[in-house]
C-alpha cells in the first residue's frame, strides 16, 4: 500500500463537534514575540513571562496568558539577538543571514511544546511522516530554554526529528542521556558536578548537619536524589528536606513559604542548600528577613547569580549565602546595545515594547518604572542604563556561547572559508552536528554576604 504524506493542518479541518461548530487554527504569528528574517532561521525559546494566568483553573484548550515580566530572562533573549547581529554584520558566515523566531514558553512545559510546534510549521501545517530524513524544518536549531523543566519535554519532541537544541542553562543530568535526548547539547556542566562539589564544600567547613529545600520539577528531584547520594558518601546528615511546588501561581504557594521558614528558623542545623528558581528562594528570603533570621545558605547555579536577588532590602540580614558558578564574561558591545534598544525596521520585538512600556510608563505602575523618564512623550524611543544595572550581566554570557555553537556547526556544515559559503542553506536541520565535550571544570565556587 501506498503511503501518502498527511498534514496536521487544524486551518483546513472541520469537525462537527457539539453543534456543527467549526475548529479554527490560532494564528502562528501571535505566538511569536520576536522576529527577524535570514537565510537560516534559529528558533529561540525564552520565558521572558515566568508565569501563565489562571493555570490552576484551566479546563479548555484556549490562550494561555501570561504574566510576571523576568528581566534576567529579557536580558538574555537580548544577548542571543545581540550575537546573532553580531555574527551577521562580522562576516562569520560569508554571504548568509541568521534570522530567528521568539516564542515565550511562560515557564511552562506544555507551552514550550506549543511554541516548538508552531516554529516546526510549514503554513501552519506540521507534516505527519513515516521518517523525517527529509523533512526541511524552517527552523535549523533551536535555542533554550532555561529551565530544564521545560527543556526535557521539548528535547524529547525534538529528538523525534534530530534537530538540534542547545541549552545554556538547564544542568538536569537526565539531559546528558542520548538514548533519550539524542538531539540536545549544552554549555554547562551537567549538576551531576555540582552535586558533588556542594558535598566536598560542606567537607570542607564541616558542615555535617544541613536542611534541603528543592523545587518539584525534573531539575529540583533529580539534583536532590543526586545529592542525598552525595552527601551518604561523605557522611553528610540531612536535617530535613523539603519539596515546594515549581509553579507560582499554585493558590496556597505563599502559605508553603511560611511553613518553610517557620521550619527553618526551628531546625538546629544552620546550613540550608536551596535548589529553586529565583522567584521561590525570593519568597522564602521575604519570610526571613521578617524576622531577621540569619542562615548559611548554599545556592545552587540556577539562582547563584542572580542579581535582583542580591539587591533585595534587606537582604544584608539572612546571612552568608555560597554559591557555584559557571567561569564566564563579558560580551563584546553588549552594554550599549541595552542602552540603545531599537527596533529596526522589518523587525519584530513585542518583548522590547513591553518592557518599554513598563519602563517609561507611569500609568502601568510596575517594579521597573523609571521615576525620572517615565513621562517621556513615546516609550518606544526612551532608553537608559537600567538594564546594566538591574541584571548582572556575566550571567548572561552563556547565550553567546550557544549562538556561536550554532554559528560554527553551520559554517562548518556549509563550507565556509572567509570569503563564501558554498553549501545549500535549506539543509536539514539533523545535519548539523555538535562535537561533545567535558565542561566539568568551568565551575567556581564564590561566597558573597549581602549588603544593603
Amino acid at each position: 500500500m501506498a503511503f501518502s504524506v498527511c498534514c496536521l493542518c487544524f486551518c483546513v479541518i472541520w469537525v462537527a463537534v457539539m453543534f456543527g461548530a467549526g475548529v479554527h487554527c490560532d494564528d502562528t504569528d501571535s505566538l511569536l514575540g520576536a522576529y527577524a528574517p535570514g537565510d537560516i532561521i534559529i528558533g529561540i525559546l525564552g520565558s521572558v513571562h515566568s508565569n501563565v494566568k489562571d493555570l490552576q483553573t484551566r479546563i479548555s484548550p484556549d490562550k494561555y496568558t501570561c504574566t510576571d515580566f523576568d528581566l534576567i530572562s529579557f536580558v538574555e533573549s537580548l544577548a542571543v539577538i545581540h550575537t546573532i547581529e553580531t555574527i551577521n554584520d562580522s562576516g562569520f558566515l560569508p554571504g548568509i543571514r541568521l534570522g530567528y523566531l521568539m516564542c515565550d514558553p511562560c515557564a511552562y512545559g506544555t507551552k514550550a511544546l506549543q511554541c516548538v510546534e508552531h516554529m516546526l510549521s510549514i503554513n501552519t501545517c506540521l507534516p505527519m511522516l513515516p521518517d523525517y530524513l527529509n523533512f526541511y524544518s524552517p527552523v535549523k536549531a533551536f535555542l533554550g530554554e532555561r529551565y530544564s523543566e521545560l527543556s526535557i519535554p521539548v528535547a524529547k519532541l525534538l529528538s523525534l526529528y534530530m534537530i538540534p537544541q542547545i541549552s545554556c542553562a538547564s544542568s538536569a543530568p537526565a539531559l546528558s542521556d542520548k538514548l533519550r535526548y539524542a538531539s540536545f547539547f549544552r554549555v554547562i556542566p551537567s549538576d551531576i558536578y555540582q552535586t558533588k562539589a556542594l558535598t566536598k564544600l560542606m567537607l570542607h567547613f564541616n558542615w555535617n548537619w544541613v536542611k534541603v529545600v528543592s523545587v518539584d520539577d525534573d531539575y529540583g528531584n533529580l539534583d536532590l536524589k543526586n545529592f542525598l547520594q552525595d552527601a551518604e558518601k561523605e557522611d553528610i546528615c540531612v536535617d530535613f528536606q523539603e519539596v515546594l511546588p515549581d509553579y507560582l501561581s499554585l493558590q496556597n504557594i505563599e502559605q508553603q513559604i511560611k511553613e518553610l521558614a517557620d521550619h527553618i528558623r526551628s531546625s538546629s542545623a544552620k546550613v540550608v542548600l536551596l535548589i529553586l528558581r529565583p522567584d521561590l528562594v525570593k519568597m522564602l528570603f521575604e519570610e526571613m528577613i521578617k524576622t531577621n533570621t540569619s542562615r548559611i545558605w548554599i545556592a545552587s547555579d540556577d539562582w547563584s547569580t542572580t542579581h535582583d536577588l542580591m539587591k533585595m532590602r534587606g537582604i544584608n540580614k539572612v546571612g552568608e549565602i555560597f554559591a557555584f558558578s559557571f567561569f564566564t564574561g563579558n560580551i563584546p558591545g553588549f552594554e550599549d546595545y541595552l542602552q540603545n534598544l531599537t527596533i529596526s525596521p522589518g523587525l519584530r520585538n513585542d518583548f522590547i515594547r513591553e518592557y518599554k512600556q513598563m519602563r517609561f510608563n507611569c500609568s502601568l505602575q510596575s517594579e521597573h518604572m523609571s521615576h525620572l523618564d517615565c513621562n517621556v512623550t513615546d516609550p518606544q524611543e526612551a532608553n537608559d542604563d537600567y538594564l546594566i544595572t538591574a541584571v548582572h550581566l556575566m550571567e548572561v554570557y552563556s547565550q553567546r556561547i550557544g549562538v556561536y555553537a550554532i554559528a560554527n556547526a553551520i559554517r562548518k556544515l556549509l563550507h565556509c572559508n572567509n570569503t563564501a559559503c558554498s553549501g545549500d542553506t535549506n539543509f536539514m536541520p539533523w545535519k548539523v552536528k555538535f562535537a561533545s565535550t567535558p565542561c566539568y571544570k568551568q565551575l567556581m565556587l564564590y561566597s558573597h554576604t549581602p549588603v544593603n
